[in-house]
């Protein structure tokens, strides 16, 4: 009894500690309509020795979750802003004529390293160089 209440919280320690991942984030939008949208965040395998660039802070809901990955997804849109300052392109193009106007915008943050480490309700994000 003893041995699997330890197992239990060594699984949960495992779970809910710091790990690294990628994120990166593609958007397309014609007349402020979204007509595309790629959106990635896969955990990272090799660890990463680097200096990090800033860090985020973002409440976040997970206590339904069964791992970090699933509930980074979740929380997608929640973390979605500490990447804008990191390494975001934005691309943007308007036409106007006499009848219509035409207005195409393209969002790219490229792939960006980053670590996650959740406490309490809270998901701590720093951005690796």
């Amino acid at each position: 009894m003893e041995r699997n209440f330890c197992l239990l919280a060594l699984c949960v320690s495992f779970a809910f500690s710091s790990d690294t991942f990628w994120f990166s984030y593609r958007s397309v939008t014609h007349n402020k309509a979204l007509i595309y949208e790629e959106k990635n965040i896969s955990p990272l395998s090799i660890p990463f020795e680097g200096d990090s660039t800033s860090t985020c802070r973002v409440k976040v809901e997970s206590k339904n979750c069964n791992s970090k990955l699933e509930c980074l997804n979740r929380n997608f849109y929640k973390i979605l802003p500490c990447f804008y300052k990191v390494a975001s392109k934005v691309t943007a193009q308007s036409q106007v004529s006499l009848n219509n106007t035409k207005d195409d915008i393209e969002l790219i943050i490229t792939p960006t390293r980053f670590i996650v480490d959740f406490k309490d309700d809270f998901a701590n994000i720093t951005v690796l160089k």
